[in-house]
């Protein structure tokens, strides 16, 4: 059975969403406030049980997420969903969206590109695209786009979020 320590679970957090750099222990350590050697052992840890993975690229290692793996698949979803936050939106009427990812300032709502919504939030910037031009965005580093996805939380459409991140991820 697989548990992650509050740790684990921020190494990994960090990981997906940071997806378009190439991130070594240091970095890790650095950026989250960790020990070098304690990030090394969470992600050997990780490796062992093939969430992430290491790419020896000259001199550095660089750690990922490894989509290949169900089991990181699923784990990318809860930590895509999870915030400390408290995140009072009224889903019903964005369901008709297949994914939202909400920070403080924007939602973006990931439809078909045929389904028309109508959703109005005092103070929310909303975002309507399409799963082919959110690939897009994150593919191009647009900075909007990765910033909403390193600091909001997804309300609902986990598995397709993971999808687009995963289709991105060949192309860095």
């Amino acid at each position: 059975m697989l548990s992650l320590s509050d740790n684990e679970f921020s190494v990994l957090s960090f990981l997906v969403r940071n997806f378009t750099e190439r991130l070594t222990i240091r970095n890790i350590a650095h950026r989250l406030d960790f020990s070098p050697a304690g990030v090394f052992n969470i992600l050997k840890k990780l490796e062992k049980q093939g969430i992430v993975a290491g790419q020896k690229l000259g001199t550095g290692l660089f750690y990922s997420i490894n989509f290949e793996s169900r089991i990181a698949c699923h784990l990318a979803s809860i930590v895509l969903l999870y915030s400390d936050e408290k995140i009072d939106v009224g889903i019903e009427k964005l369901k008709s969206a297949n994914a939202a990812i909400i920070d403080k300032k924007n939602l973006i709502l990931i439809t078909d590109g045929m389904t028309v919504l109508d959703v109005s939030i005092d103070g929310v910037n909303i975002i309507t695209k399409t799963e082919d031009e959110i690939t897009d965005l994150l593919r191009k580093k647009d900075a909007q786009m990765l910033q909403i996805l390193k600091n909001g939380v997804v309300l609902f459409g986990e598995e397709k979020v993971v999808a687009i991140i995963k289709k991105c991820v060949s192309g860095f």
